[in-house]
């Protein structure tokens, strides 16, 4: 592909929010609920864009609409992935320089290195969804937005594709199970790690402006952001169910008890267990989780005080914070290395030496540390210990990406490789993720 298409700098200077407003297409007028007005300046030249936000009826029922206009020109538009209500993003095609979809990763022009490039099929499984590469983007990620309108400007200057070969048919995009590579592929485990670390950059970038997105109901994720007790049931939670659902369980609780106050919750053991176990339930274990929430609210009561912010108030250690919250019921290695982690990340509490926080012994960052070669066995302390050989000054930072990157793409039955954010440096040892086993 041509080098002159690569964007090496993009500027926003200026943004304005934008109210409803339409937009007249050849055969109708499209309405927008709001968007965005920007100035921004790429490879130095300057130019406005303006990315609206609506609705439209595509893929068989209403899906959260996108366009974005580069100097009063439409060029891209996005469409609700089907994990919207998680990940607020949406997908937007990508084309080739003679105007049809990209099918292959070859025909994706130079400058989306740094987005991630998904098959819109599998992000949007409806019917009409075509077979083709697109970028999944946060619908207010203004910086992408404008980047993917400029690139689509670019296209038609581009020198078309080489044919690709004979054996790369559409149907090599349905999921099936990787094959080993013919070259032999040399395992380099930093390499790996940089490749981890670089994707957890990504997923930083993506929370900019849209804040931690711990589960899709607003008043559930804003609750365990505020109240540090329902944060401490949340990660209590956190097993056995999808990680969306368990993070809700603290404001499911308190709506259908009416509280959630440590000092009440320790004194109502009885209630706690029947809002959890009333239909539907709140949780898998429905006998486990009450005692353990209620035990922990005991805790927080006798040693912090009734506060459950004080368990890191004052500024302790990630080895520290660790070990205090593996004092809690329910709160192990690996729910205490999340844990500590998502309070510095994402939620912005103070600690001191870092190298001391940890990789949770998840399914999913299991699957990719055996199959990239960071580790040779399922076994928690060989994961721990080479997280900290790789990534000694914050072994925790290789946790996130390793577990978005399990759950999105390296599969448990048919992990998707091509377009895996490890690439090349992962030498693609899949058969050895084949036995793992978890939620």
């Amino acid at each position: 592909m041509d080098e002159d298409t690569q964007v090496t700098d993009i500027v926003i200077t200026k943004t304005e929010r934008l109210g409803p407003f339409e937009f007249r297409w050849p055969a109708n007028v499209e309405p927008f609920e709001g968007g965005w007005d920007c100035h921004v300046t790429i490879d130095g030249v300057p130019h406005v864009v303006r990315h609206g936000i609506g609705q439209r009826e595509v893929y068989g029922r209403p899906r959260v609409h996108t366009v974005t206009w580069l100097d009063r020109n439409v060029q891209v538009e996005g469409v609700e992935a089907d994990d919207y209500p998680t990940s607020q993003a949406l997908i937007s095609r990508l084309r080739r320089p003679d105007g049809k979809l990209a099918r292959w990763l070859e025909e994706v022009q130079r400058g989306y290195e740094g987005f991630a490039i998904v098959r819109h099929r599998v992000e949007i499984d409806a019917p009409h969804s075509p077979n083709c590469l697109a970028v999944k983007v946060r619908e207010d990620d203004l910086a992408s937005w404008a980047r993917h309108a400029w690139l689509r400007s670019q296209l038609s200057k581009m020198k078309p594709p080489a044919v690709p070969p004979p054996d790369a048919s559409p149907a090599s995009f349905r999921r099936t199970p990787t094959k080993p590579v013919d070259q032999p592929r040399v395992h380099d485990a930093r390499a790996v790690a940089a490749a981890l670390l670089r994707h957890a950059t990504a997923l930083a970038n993506q929370l900019t402006t849209g804040g931690a997105q711990f589960t899709p109901d607003a008043q559930a994720n804003q609750m365990v952001i505020d109240d540090p007790f329902a944060f401490l049931v949340a990660v209590i939670a956190d097993m056995g169910i999808k990680a969306e659902r368990a993070w809700a369980v603290p404001y499911e609780l308190r709506q259908r008890l009416g509280y959630l106050e440590p000092e009440r919750v320790a004194a109502s053991g009885n209630a706690v267990a029947q809002a959890v176990q009333a239909s539907p339930k709140l949780h898998r274990f429905i006998s486990l989780i009450p005692k353990w929430i209620v035990e922990a609210a005991r805790i927080v009561n006798l040693q912090y005080g009734g506060d459950a912010g004080r368990i890191w108030g004052d500024t302790p250690t990630a080895t520290e914070l660790r070990r205090r919250l593996e004092r809690f019921p329910g709160i192990g290695q690996k729910k205490a290395a999340m844990a500590v982690e998502i309070l510095e990340r994402d939620l912005g509490v103070p600690l001191q030496d870092l190298d001391g926080s940890d990789i949770a012994f998840d399914v999913h960052l299991r699957r990719v540390f055996l199959r990239s070669g960071i580790a040779e066995h399922d076994d928690v302390h060989e994961m721990v210990a080479a997280a900290k050989a790789l990534h000694p000054g914050r072994p925790g930072a290789l946790d996130l990406p390793a577990w978005d990157i399990g759950r999105r793409w390296c599969h448990p039955r048919h992990p998707d490789c091509e377009l895996c954010p490890l690439g090349l440096a992962c030498p693609r040892l899949i058969e050895r993720g084949d036995k793992v086993r978890g939620t």
